[in-house]
């Protein structure tokens, strides 16, 4: 039964040390009745990420290959628990976050779930965008039935996560996009708008449109086109 099911947090971090602490705070303070583990990736990170989590308690798994996707697949197969939840290193997740997802798996069938995010470090158009543009791009996704799983946000069964063949290591962006169509095939993903959380917009901020671009182009090619094959790498932006 759902009641029963635990979660495992994944956080996969690359010197991450100035951000780590958002999530890593933010999973203290969860109103949330049952019993869950928090693991951050240490992708081959130089400085004292893996340190700093120890210290708030998390499990430290070192991943020596960069790369997002890599550093993912090492923290889902580490997760001892039946549902896997992921989230960044830069991003606080709500006091109910565990709870609504535990809420989601409630539900019949259900092997994902995804919800909004909001921006802790900007309150201007970036922050308009996100609460606004992003929420409305992905309530709309899920009436078209086109699941966006985004690893900020996002929590799967871990059964149904292993039957699908995890992550496509071949990619390094739009990777959970991707898990996203496989992952649908064994049940439902569901939009959760009370699953929130607060991410940068460092790389909004860094990149401009160049990061909407390259996100449009390996959305339409997963979701729309189903070709990862031509989702463009870009792991330096995540």
């Amino acid at each position: 039964m759902a009641n029963n099911k635990k979660i495992s947090v994944i956080i996969p971090a690359y010197n991450e040390e100035d951000w780590i602490k958002l999530p890593l705070k933010s999973l203290k303070r969860q109103e949330f009745d049952g019993n869950y583990e928090v693991i951050v990736v240490n992708n081959a990170s130089t400085d004292n990420t893996g340190k700093i989590a120890r210290e708030y308690g998390a499990k430290v798994v070192e991943e020596p290959e960069k790369g997002y996707t890599r550093a993912c697949q090492t923290g889902f197969e580490s997760a001892n628990n039946s549902i896997i939840a992921l989230t960044d290193a830069d991003t606080r997740v709500s006091s109910n976050w565990l709870a609504e997802i535990k809420s989601s798996f409630s539900k019949p069938s259900v092997v994902g779930t995804y919800g909004p995010i909001t921006f802790h470090d900007d309150d201007g158009y970036y922050n308009w965008l996100a609460k606004y543009g992003f929420t409305a791009f992905l309530i709309i996704n899920d009436w078209l039935g086109k699941p966006h799983l985004d690893g900020f946000n996002m929590a799967v069964s871990k059964e149904a996560f292993l039957e699908v063949g995890g992550f496509n290591l071949s990619m390094q962006s739009a990777s959970d996009v991707e898990l996203s169509q496989r992952l649908k095939e064994c049940g439902k993903i569901i939009y959760n708008r009370d699953m929130t959380v607060q991410t940068s917009a460092r790389r909004l901020k860094d990149w401009g449109l160049k990061f909407f671009i390259h996100h449009a182009i390996n959305y339409f090619n997963v979701v729309w086109l189903q070709k990862p094959e031509k989702a463009r790498d870009f792991d330096d932006i995540r």
